[in-house]
């Protein structure tokens, strides 16, 4: 495990702990009226600073920028972009199924990254050369040459941004349906992803990605053996729009995706 990474899996942990401590008195909380917005930000932004201070006082030289808080340390060197509690939804009502990210990035490209799971301590992460690792052991995504029998991860369009995909998505899911595959939905996006970086799915999708939720998943998956691209094929993803699944499987999701999806 690199340094920083190592430096930073810490920094993680503690924030997990944090949450999974707090979570039962705020959801409490919420129940007798508080706002779970309030409720949401009150324990990301708890877990946010738990991670600040670790990185702060090992890399005082480095920027760290949180999803909340914003930039909240200037540096000189590298950059820290801090996810504490992706999938709102899910943590807002007691689900599993959220999680951190940390990225690191040198002159805008990422050099490490983790994803980290607080409920099911699942750790994924990942450094730049050195492959993909999933709670200390190397992974690799799947190897599925077409759709029969595969599972793949994807969202519901359930939200202002995805609804005009509803029609488009439910049609990609029939097909696929119809081609011996299933699926599963979930909210937080750095998760499917991951999962397919460790072959647990063998593809997955997300609707109007913002580049804070897919930079650590995807830069894990690259490690990992998958490739990645907009609906369009393009290797930017700048529509939000994202496919990630290994090669084989890759060729055969891209033109389904791009015929139902693609703006």
């Amino acid at each position: 495990m690199q340094p920083r990474i190592n430096v930073a899996m810490k920094a993680a942990r503690t924030a997990a702990d944090f949450i999974i401590h707090t979570q039962e008195k705020l959801l409490f909380d919420k129940e007798q009226g508080s706002n779970a917005t309030e409720v949401y930000n009150n324990v990301c932004t708890g877990a946010e600073k738990s991670i600040v201070h670790h990185l702060a006082k090992a890399y005082p030289a480095d920027t760290i920028t949180t999803r909340l808080q914003g930039t909240v340390q200037e540096g000189s060197e590298g950059e820290w972009i801090i996810d504490a509690i992706q999938g709102q939804h899910l943590f807002s009502r007691g689900l599993p199924g959220y999680v951190m990210t940390l990225s690191y990035l040198v002159a805008g490209k990422v050099e490490h990254a983790i994803v980290l799971n607080p409920m099911t301590r699942d750790e994924f992460y990942a450094s730049k050369g050195r492959g993909a690792y999933l709670n200390n052991s190397r992974i690799r995504t799947g190897n599925a040459r077409a759709l029969e029998g595969t599972t793949v991860g994807t969202q519901f369009p359930g939200t202002e941004s995805t609804v005009p995909y509803a029609a488009g998505q439910f049609a990609v899911l029939n097909e696929i349906a119809n081609k011996g595959a299933r699926a599963v939905i979930q909210d937080a996006p750095s998760l499917m992803l991951a999962n397919v970086a460790a072959g647990r799915l063998d593809a997955a999708w997300g609707l109007e990605l913002r580049d804070w939720e897919v930079q650590a998943p995807l830069f894990i998956a690259k490690e990992a053996g998958c490739l990645f691209a907009g609906f369009d094929g393009s290797p930017n993803y700048e529509s939000g729009n994202v496919l990630c699944a290994n090669a084989r499987l890759f060729k055969s999701l891209l033109p389904l995706l791009n015929k139902n999806l693609s703006k």
